[in-house]
């Protein structure tokens, strides 16, 4: 299985904007790109602030085959939007949800933020590949892409500029 960290981030290093969730600060040019990926995915995980952004959208989305999982410390409390194999709350460390998606037979998996997922995800030595657009942005401020100190070695596969913007696709590797 193959698991990937997709994010969007200023060149300072930010994935949100100053106490702003989501990502609406993003190039149109990376929402579309962004957008172009996910069919690659059968499997995404997020944590509770990341779907709370986009719930909508998932909740729309729930009987398309991909398998979404949610971290959070409180499942329970999600219980009207759960759906089972499509859209699951769980509590579990970052290895056990990777686990169940194996053992779902899924292939490809995608990590999507926040910083604390990141964090778990990349502690754990779950990531295979990070795949980050540098939007031509400087906050200053905001949550960055990781809180937790790593050090974490990386191989430039690829870095593609994305049409009609000034944005950058970075596909990284983790080397192990």
């Amino acid at each position: 299985m193959r698991t990937v960290l997709i994010v969007a981030q200023s060149l300072d290093g930010f994935i949100t904007r100053h106490d702003d969730a989501g990502t609406a600060w993003a190039s149109s040019a990376d929402q579309a790109w962004f957008r172009s990926c996910l069919p690659r995915f059968d499997a995404l995980v997020m944590g509770r602030t990341t779907y709370e952004t986009v719930r909508d959208v998932i909740l729309a989305k729930r009987d398309d085959g991909v398998h979404r999982l949610i971290m959070t410390r409180s499942p329970e409390a999600w219980k009207d939007d759960a759906a089972p194999g499509a859209l699951d709350f769980t509590a579990a460390i970052a290895a056990e949800v990777h686990a169940s998606v194996v053992a779902a037979g899924r292939s490809n998996f995608a990590v999507l933020g926040g910083a604390h997922v990141h964090d778990l995800f990349l502690a754990a030595g779950l990531v295979d590949e990070i795949w980050v657009t540098i939007e031509p942005r400087i906050f200053g401020a905001g949550t960055p892409l990781v809180q937790a100190r790593h050090d974490v070695k990386l191989t430039l596969l690829e870095q593609t500029r994305l049409d009609d913007s000034d944005s950058v696709v970075l596909r990284y590797a983790v080397s192990r």
